[in-house]
C-alpha cells in the first residue's frame, strides 16, 4: 500500500514502510527528489525558508485550497492526495521564470539569497490562494514567518507588494510581465491530484503504524488499536512541533485531516460551530463571514488576535484543536486560542467515541483525564454589542511571530448599558503562571458596579494587582513586568471602551494599541555613466538564480548514498572534567555508523590555530575541563540527520571535579573582582587629570550595558566532505578558506595540499562563519577520514546557538565633565568586552580603541578610554558586523547624548559643539539636519509628548566615523581568463560572496577595465588552489581588495592584447581581439593579487535620525521614521550598496530593541535557542518610512575607483533609536512625577525595560 502525491506536477507513490515514520516534506523533497530550492533551517516553522505551497480538496466542501506551508513541519504521510509545488517548478532557467522570482531579483531583494525560495514560495502561495487578488496590507501581514537577515526586508517587501491591486510601487519597464502570473497551479499537470484512496492504516518503520480515517467511526476505529501504556498522536498540521518537540517513542499516528466531521463549521443565529480541525487559517475566514451579523461583531476582534498568531504558514496548517491540546499537555503554553475562546466562554464538543457527544466548558476540558478524548467542535456562542463589551490583547516582543508576554481577553454583560453597570464579566489573562486563567476576585467585584467609575476604576487595580501573582518562568520575562502589564491590558481596555467624555483628553490614546500604517522606503544616490558598468545600480547577477532556488549552497550539495550525517555530542557541566563517554544507548538506535572524540584525532585538536588574531588553540573536541555550556565533546555519525541528532542527545556523560561556580557575564567577573579574568588592553590611554569643576559646568557618571547578539545566519553551520583518492574535498561555509583548509590538515596530520576547499556562496555570516565554522568542519572531515565516506555535517539552530560564540558584550562605566554648552572638558570611559573562553579575535585589542573618539575632538588631554577583555564561561565570542566599532560608537555616542541631557541641552547642539576641527562631520551634520527638519520635528514630538500621557514619542541623532583598517588585509588572488571561442570572460578569485554583492561588484569592475558587455563576465566558485593563501573576507574590504586585484588582471591581460587591438584596428570587435590574440599563442590568463599596501586606511562618514512611538502601558513601539545619510564614495552598484545599509540598521534595530538572550544562572545554559525565544527584527519591525541616502559628489580619493567600504558601518547608526527611546522615556517620567534621572538603556532595550523604566504605577491608572 502506498500514499501518492504530486510534486511540481509529477506524480509520486511512496511506500510508508521505505520511510521513518515522522518524514518530513522537507526531508523528502530535498534528499530524495533533491529538490533543494526548500531550504533546511530552523526545523519549526519560524525562518521561512523552508515554505513550499500545497494544493488539496477540503473534505467537507470538495473546494480547491492552495496555502504556503511549512515542509520542515508537515509530514510527508498527511501529503496523500496533496498537489505540492516548490520554487523549481513555480519557474526555472529551463522552464522560464515566474515574475515574482524575476521581480524579487530585479528590485534587489536578494542578498545571501538563502531565504529567497520561502519568500517567492509564501507570496505565491497567498497570491494562489485568493485568486490573485491581495492587497499591500495583506501582503505585509504574509511574512512574518519569513525572516531575512540580509536585506532589511525593505525591497522584499517593495517586490511583493508590487502585485497587490492597491500596489503603488514603482516597477521598472523591464520587469513588467504580460502574462497572467497567477495560472500556475500545478506547473505540468495543471489539475489537482483527486485520488479517493480507501487506505485506513499502513504500517511504517520502527514497529509504528500510521492511520488515514475519513470518518469518526474510522478514527475510532484506529484508536481502538492503539494498546494500554503505547502513545499516540492525532495528527493536523503538526505545527505543535515548533513549540514542543514531538516524543520519539509515539507508535500510533492518525491523520485527522480528512474527517469530515472534525472540518465541519456553520453560522447559526446564535452561535457559530468551529470544527475542531479546522485551520486557522479558515477560522479567521469565518470570522470575517461572521462580523457583519448581529451579534457576531466581536469576531472582527478575534480575526485581528488570530493574525498574530504564528505566522501564515503555520495558520494555514495549524489547527483550533491541536492549539488547545498544547495548551491542555503544557499549562504554561500562552495559548492565544485559549485565552481568547476562554474569555468568550467557549464550549468544547467532545467524542468518547463515534456515536456520543458532550459539551464542557473548556476550562473542564484541559482538567478532563477521559483518555482517547476527541474535540469535535468549538461553540461560541452571539453577544450583541448592545449588552455585551469585548476585546483581547496580545503584546509581543516583536510585531509578529511571536508568543505573548502577556495575553487576555475581557467580556463585559452590562447590566444596564444606559448606566454601564456590570452584569457579569470574565476577566482572562495568559502567561501569568500555568494555574492562572481569570480574575476572580475581580470578575466577582465588577458585578453591580459602574465599570467606568473612578472609585470602581482604584479598587479595581487593587484587587488585580493582588490577584495576578506572576512566577518566573525562564527566559520569559520578569514577573513584575508581567504583573504591571497585565494590569496596563485591563487599563486600556477601560481607557478604550469608556465613553468619550469620561477620559481625560490626555489619556485617550492610551486605550489603542499602536497601529502600523504600510511602510514605503525611499532612496538617493547617484551614478556616473562614463564609469558603467561601474557606479550602475544593475541587477545582482545570482539574484535570480536566487529567488528560483537554483543557487547552490553547502547543504543542497549532493554526495553518494553511503554518506554518513553528523552532530555534535556536548557537555553539560561547566568547569567539570570528563569522567567517562557512555554510547551504548545510542549506538542502540538504528543507522548510527560511529561516535569520534578527542581519542580519535590523528593530529592538533584546535580548529582556529592559524591566524593572526588566535592568541590561544580552541579545541575541537573537549579536553579536560569544559570550559562552557554545550561545548562538543564528539560526534555522531549516522544515517540520516535525524537519526545522528536523536543519538547524539542520548550519550551518557559522566563527570569529575565540578567547579563551585560559573562566570557567564561581564557583571558576575566585576561583582567578585576577578582579576585573573580580566586582560587589559596594551594601548591603554594616558590618564587624564581630574579638573576642579568651574561655575556652571556640569558633571556626570553612568553605565551602558551592551549585551550579546547571535548571528542569526539563515544558511546554517555546514561542511560537505568527501573522500577523494588524494585526500579530501571540504564544500564548507566558511569565508576564510585558508584557515578552514589549515586547520583540518592539521588536524588530521594531512599535507595541506590535500585538503582541497570550493566555496560557491554563503548563505549569510556577518562573522558566524570566519572561523566559527571550523570546528564544524574538522568534526566533519574527521567523521569522513575515519569512515572513509562522504559526510555531511549541519548543526541544527539550537546547537548552533548553544555551542558558538556571539558578539561580544560590552559595558562602559564613564563619567563626565562639560561646560554650560555641553562642550567636554573631561570624558573617561572603562570599558569591558565578554571575550568568551579565549580572547581570540579580541575586539578589545584590535578595533574597538580605534573607533572611541568617533567624529568628537576628544584628545589626550581631555578624553581617556580603557578596554578591558573578560574571560567569562561562554563559546568563545567572534567578530560580528562592526565588531568593537559599533560599541565603540554606541559608548561614546551615548555619553554626548548624556552629557545633553544632564546640560539640558539639545543633543543636536552638544554634537555641532564638540566635533573635532576639520572633521567632514562639521560639513555633514548641519546639512542632514536641515534635510531631515530635525528641530521642527523635535518641536512637533514635544508637543505631542505634552498632550499624550501613554503614547510618547522620540527622536534619536547618532553620528560616526568608521576607521577602515586594512592592515592586516595580506593576500588575496584574482584569476582572469578570457575564452578565445567567444571573448567571453571567467574569474576566480579569493574573497567569498556572503550576500554583500561581491560578484557582482567584481564583474562590473571587470566589465569596465576590459570594455566588455556585463554579461559577457561570469564568476567562478572560490577555491583554494587559484584562491590558495587568501586571506579573510570581512571588514567590509573585500569588494575593495578583490576589486583591485581583479583590475590588476584585467589591466595585464589588456597590456597583452593592446598590440593587437592597434594591429587590427579601432574597427575590430571584441571577439576578433581575442581570437587574433589566441592565434598567436598570447597567454589570455592573468592572475594577480592585491598586496598589502595597495589600499591605504579611510574613514566612512554616516549619520541616523530616528522616530519612533512609544506605548508606555505596554512598551511596544513603532519605528515611524529613520533617515540614513551614508558616505559611500563613488558607489560600485548602488542599489547593491543601499541595500547593505538598510540590512545593516536593520540588524543594529535587533541588536538595540529585540534579540535578547537569556541564560540559566546556575549551569550557564543557554535559555533563548531558537526562533520560538530568540527573535531577529521580522518585516514589520523596520521603519515605517525608510529614507536612505548616499551622499553625492563625494568621491573617496584613497578608494577602489573612489568608493567606500559599506558592509558593516551602518549597523553602527542604530543606536540613535536608543536615544529616541530615551527622549520618549523621559517625557512619561515627567508625567509620573518622578525625579529628572537619566535612564540606563542598553542593548536590548525591551518592552520590558520600557515599561519598568517610565515609572507608571498601576494604583495611579485612573480615566480622569
Amino acid at each position: 500500500m502506498s500514499i501518492r502525491f504530486n510534486v511540481n506536477g509529477f506524480p509520486y507513490e511512496v511506500q510508508p514502510a521505505d520511510y521513518a515514520v515522522d518524514i518530513t516534506l522537507n526531508t523528502f523533497l530535498r534528499e530524495h527528489l533533491h529538490l533543494t530550492a526548500t531550504k533546511y533551517m530552523c526545523l519549526e516553522g519560524g525562518c521561512g525558508s523552508c515554505v513550499c505551497v500545497v494544493q488539496r480538496r477540503h473534505p467537507v466542501t470538495a473546494e480547491l485550497q492552495t496555502h504556503a506551508v511549512n515542509s520542515c513541519l508537515m509530514l510527508l504521510n498527511t501529503c496523500n492526495d496533496v498537489d505540492i509545488i516548490t520554487d523549481e517548478g513555480l519557474g526555472n532557467k529551463s522552464s522560464g521564470y515566474h515574475p515574482l522570482q524575476k521581480r524579487l531579483a530585479r528590485l534587489n531583494g536578494t542578498q545571501c539569497g538563502f531565504c529567497s525560495p520561502g519568500f517567492v514560495m509564501n507570496m505565491y502561495g497567498l497570491l494562489e490562494g485568493k485568486g490573485g487578488v491581495v492587497s499591500m496590507s495583506e501582503v505585509e501581514d504574509a511574512f512574518g514567518g519569513n525572516i531575512c537577515r540580509c536585506t532589511g526586508y525593505r525591497p522584499i517587501l517593495d517586490a511583493m507588494k508590487s502585485f497587490a491591486v492597491d500596489s503603488n510601487i514603482e516597477v521598472p519597464a523591464d520587469c513588467v510581465d504580460i502574462e497572467d502570473s497567477f495560472e500556475l497551479i500545478c506547473p505540468r499537470t495543471g489539475q489537482c491530484s483527486t485520488s479517493n484512496c480507501s487506505r485506513k492504516t499502513l504500517p511504517c518503520q520502527d514497529n509504528c503504524h500510521w492511520y488515514w480515517p475519513k470518518t469518526l467511526v474510522e478514527l475510532f476505529a484506529a484508536l481502538d488499536q492503539v494498546a494500554g501504556g503505547e502513545e499516540y498522536i492525532l495528527v493536523g498540521g503538526n505545527t505543535a512541533h515548533g513549540v514542543y518537540r514531538r516524543s520519539k517513542t509515539i507508535q500510533h499516528y492518525i491523520d485527522i485531516n480528512s474527517v469530515a466531521e472534525l472540518k465541519h463549521h456553520s453560522i447559526e443565529a446564535d452561535h457559530l460551530q468551529l470544527g475542531a480541525n479546522m485551520s486557522l487559517t479558515d477560522a479567521m475566514q469565518l470570522f470575517q463571514q461572521a462580523t457583519s451579523r448581529a451579534g457576531f461583531e466581536y469576531c472582527a476582534q478575534l480575526w485581528q488576535h488570530f493574525n498574530l498568531i504564528a505566522n501564515v504558514p503555520v495558520r494555514n496548517n495549524g489547527t483550533l484543536a491541536g492549539n488547545i491540546s498544547i495548551k491542555k499537555q503544557h499549562p504554561e503554553f500562552p495559548s492565544d486560542v485559549f485565552i481568547t475562546f476562554e474569555s468568550l466562554n467557549a464550549q468544547v464538543l467532545v467524542h468518547d467515541n463515534a456515536h456520543t457527544q458532550r459539551v464542557m466548558t473548556l476550562l473542564e476540558y484541559l482538567h478532563d483525564r477521559t483518555p482517547k478524548l476527541v474535540i469535535g467542535a468549538f461553540i461560541l456562542r452571539s453577544y450583541p454589542k448592545e449588552k455585551f463589551l469585548f476585546n483581547s490583547y496580545k503584546i509581543l516582543p516583536r510585531a509578529q511571530n511571536v508568543h505573548a508576554y502577556v495575553n487576555a481577553g475581557f467580556l463585559i454583560e452590562w447590566q444596564n448599558s444606559q448606566r454601564r453597570i456590570v452584569g457579569s464579566a470574565r476577566i482572562c489573562f495568559g502567561n501569568i503562571h500555568p494555574g492562572f486563567v481569570h480574575a476572580q476576585t475581580v470578575e466577582q467585584f465588577l458585578v453591580g458596579r459602574d465599570l467606568f467609575d473612578d472609585a470602581t476604576v482604584v479598587q479595581v487595580f487593587e484587587q488585580l494587582q493582588s490577584s495576578l501573582q506572576p512566577v518566573e518562568m525562564p527566559p520569559e520575562a520578569s514577573p513584575e513586568y508581567r504583573q504591571k502589564l497585565a494590569c496596563s491590558l485591563f487599563y486600556k481596555f477601560l481607557l478604550g471602551s469608556a465613553p468619550r467624555e469620561v477620559v481625560r483628553e490626555r489619556l485617550r490614546s492610551g486605550g489603542q494599541l499602536l497601529e502600523r500604517p504600510l511602510s514605503s522606503g525611499k532612496q538617493s544616490f547617484e551614478t556616473i555613466p562614463k564609469k558603467y558598468p561601474v557606479s550602475q545600480a544593475v541587477q545582482k547577477l545570482e539574484g535570480l538564480v536566487q529567488c528560483s532556488g537554483e543557487a547552490k549552497y553547502m547543504n543542497d550539495l549532493l554526495t553518494t548514498s553511503n554518506a554518513v550525517y553528523c552532530a555534535f555530542v556536548t557537555a553539560k557541566r561547566v568547569g567539570a572534567t570528563i569522567e567517562g563517554i557512555d554510547t551504548k544507548a545510542a549506538f542502540q538506535c538504528k543507522g548510527v555508523v560511529a561516535f569520534y572524540s578527542l581519542k580519535d584525532v590523528p593530529g592538533e585538536n584546535n580548529f582556529n590555530n592559524t591566524t593572526v588574531f588566535t592568541v590561544e588553540p580552541e579545541e575541537i573536541f573537549c579536553a579536560g575541563r569544559v570550559k562552557y555550556y554545550d561545548q562538543p565533546l564528539g560526534v555522531i555519525a549516522a544515517n540520516s540527520q535525524d537519526i545522528a541528532v536523536y543519538a547524539a542527545s542520548l550519550v551518557q556523560v559522566t563527570y569529575a571535579n565540578d567547579q563551585a561556580k560559573i562566570y557567564r557575564s561581564i557583571n558576575a567577573v566585576l561583582a567578585e573582582n576577578k582579576d585573573d579574568r580580566k586582560f587589559q588592553n596594551m594601548e591603554k590611554s594616558e590618564k587624564i587629570p581630574k579638573l576642579v569643576p568651574a561655575a556652571g559646568d556640569i558633571t556626570g557618571r553612568g553605565i551602558l550595558q551592551l549585551n550579546s547578539q547571535y548571528y542569526f545566519t539563515i544558511e546554517p553551520q555546514t561542511t560537505v566532505v568527501i573522500p577523494e583518492e588524494e585526500g579530501l574535498r571540504v564544500y564548507c561555509a566558511t569565508h576564510w578558506m585558508d584557515v578552514t583548509q589549515a586547520s583540518i590538515s592539521r588536524m588530521l596530520k594531512l599535507h595541506a595540499n590535500m585538503v582541497q576547499l570550493e566555496v560557491k556562496r554563503i548563505g549569510g555570516s556577518f562573522g558566524a562563519k570566519q572561523t566559527r565554522a571550523n570546528q564544524v568542519a574538522c568534526a566533519c572531515a574527521l567523521v569522513a577520514f575515519k569512515l572513509n565516506r562522504p559526510a555531511r555535517f549541519v548543526q541544527t539552530i539550537e546547537s548552533m546557538m548553544e555551542s558558538n560564540g556571539k558578539r561580544w558584550a560590552c559595558r562602559s562605566d564613564y563619567e563626565f565633565l562639560a561646560r554650560e554648552n555641553g562642550s567636554i572638558r573631561r570624558l573617561v570611559n572603562n570599558y569591558y568586552e565578554d571575550a568568551g573562553c579565549t580572547l581570540n579575535e579580541n575586539v578589545v585589542f584590535y578595533l574597538t580603541q580605534a573607533a572611541i573618539r568617533n567624529v568628537y575632538n576628544l584628545t589626550d588631554s581631555n578624553f581617556s578610554a580603557n578596554g578591558t577583555a573578560i574571560k567569562t564561561d561562554a563559546p568563545s565570542n567572534s567578530w560580528f558586523r562592526a565588531p568593537g566599532t559599533a560599541e565603540a560608537i554606541a559608548m561614546t555616542e551615548t555619553a554626548i547624548e548624556h552629557i545633553a541631557f544632564a546640560c539640558k541641552l539639545d543633543p543636536a547642539d552638544v554634537r555641532l559643539v564638540n566635533l573635532r576641527p576639520g572633521n567632514k562631520m562639521i560639513q555633514l551634520l548641519p546639512r542632514f539636519l536641515a534635510s531631515t527638519e530635525y528641530r521642527k520635528r523635535r518641536t512637533e514630538i514635544n508637543l505631542f509628548n505634552a498632550q499624550n500621557r501613554w503614547r510618547k514619542r522620540g527622536l534619536g541623532l547618532a553620528l560616526m566615523e568608521f576607521p577602515l583598517n586594512v592592515t592586516f588585509a595580506w593576500c588575496y588572488p584574482a584569476t582572469v581568463a578570457i575564452y578565445h571561442a567567444d571573448g567571453s570572460v571567467i574569474i576566480s578569485h579569493g574573497g567569498i560572496e556572503v550576500g554583500q554583492g561581491l560578484n557582482t561588484k567584481v564583474a562590473q569592475v571587470a566589465a569596465f577595465v576590459l570594455g566588455v558587455p556585463l554579461d559577457r563576465v561570469r564568476i567562478a566558485a572560490s577555491d583554494t588552489v587559484l584562491g590558495a593563501n587568501s586571506f579573510v573576507t570581512a571588514n567590509s574590504m573585500t569588494s575593495d581588495v578583490v576589486g583591485r586585484a581583479v583590475r590588476k588582471a584585467c589591466e595585464t591581460l589588456n597590456k597583452r592584447l593592446e598590440p593587437v587591438k592597434q594591429k587590427l584596428g579601432a574597427q575590430a570587435k571584441w571577439e576578433e581581439v581575442i581570437e587574433s590574440a589566441f592565434m598567436q599563442s598570447i597567454s589570455l590568463i592573468a592572475t594577480e593579487s592585491y598586496v598589502k599596501g595597495d589600499q591605504p586606511n579611510y574613514s566612512i562618514f554616516g549619520l541616523s535620525l530616528s522616530e519612533l512611538e512609544l506605548d508606555i502601558l505596554t512598551g511596544n513601539h513603532l519605528i515611524r521614521r529613520v533617515d540614513i545619510l551614508e558616505d559611500a564614495g563613488e558607489s560600485l552598484n548602488p542599489s547593491i550598496d543601499v541595500g547593505q545599509v538598510e540590512g545593516a540598521f536593520v540588524m543594529g534595530l535587533g541588536y538595540y530593541l529585540t534579540e535578547l538572550l537569556r541564560y540559566d544562572r546556575q549551569t550557564g545554559r543557554l535559555l533563548t535557542n531558537r526562533t520560538w525565544n530568540y527573535h531577529p527584527p521580522g518585516a514589520k519591525d523596520i521603519p515605517i518610512d525608510f529614507r536612505i541616502e548616499l551622499l553625492q559628489k563625494s568621491p573617496n580619493p584613497v578608494g577602489f575607483l573612489r568608493s567606500k567600504a559599506i558592509g558593516e558601518p551602518p549597523f553602527c547608526l542604530a543606536v540613535g533609536v536608543l536615544f529616541a527611546l530615551q527622549h520618549a522615556i523621559q517625557s512619561a517620567r515627567e508625567d509620573a512625577g518622578l525625579p529628572r534621572e537619566w535612564v540606563r538603556l542598553g542593548a536590548p532595550t525591551t518592552p520590558e525595560t520600557v515599561v519598568l523604566s517610565a515609572g507608571s504605577e498601576v494604583h495611579k491608572f485612573s480615566l480622569s
